[in-house]
């Protein structure tokens, strides 16, 4: 082997292995009393459906695409009557502004991204059977209590 080709497959490799996994969590900020049932999958991976106690929370690992940004998961949440669905991890999105751990609170107003410094990144409204996207979410610099 060449050590052009020597030199390249190692810094593939490098750039490979440097690129580590994704943590999402789910956690359940509803309050006493409140479970959270939670179903999160992606095109590949059902996560299956879990029920959340009292800030209880949900957390997967994934290595992100690393040559097409194209990861995404999607989650249905739902609490008594409320029913959302919404993207919990867009590659495009989230890559840069939450980096490898992606934390989401479940607010009794609905689910917010915490962004570093304990502010809320973005937040998105309980509705009865909605598939929110990022241009429904609202950002908000709310301070987590």
């Amino acid at each position: 082997m060449s050590l052009l080709r020597k030199l390249v497959f190692f810094i593939f490799l490098q750039i490979t292995l440097s690129h580590g996994k994704t943590h999402v969590r789910l956690t359940n900020r509803l309050g006493p009393g409140s479970e959270l049932t939670i179903r999160c999958q992606s095109k590949d991976d059902d996560l299956g459906t879990h029920v959340l106690p009292p800030d209880g929370f949900f957390e997967w690992s994934f290595n992100p695409n690393f040559f097409v940004a194209n990861t995404l998961f999607f989650c249905r949440i739902q609490s008594q009557s409320k029913v959302l669905s919404f993207d919990a991890y867009v590659q495009t999105r989230d890559e840069l502004k939450c980096s490898d751990r992606c934390f989401w609170d479940v607010l009794p107003d609905g689910p917010c991204l915490i962004k570093e410094g304990n502010v809320y990144y973005i937040c998105y409204s309980w509705q009865k059977e909605i598939n929110a996207g990022i241009e429904q979410g609202q950002s908000k610099d709310m301070h987590i209590p």
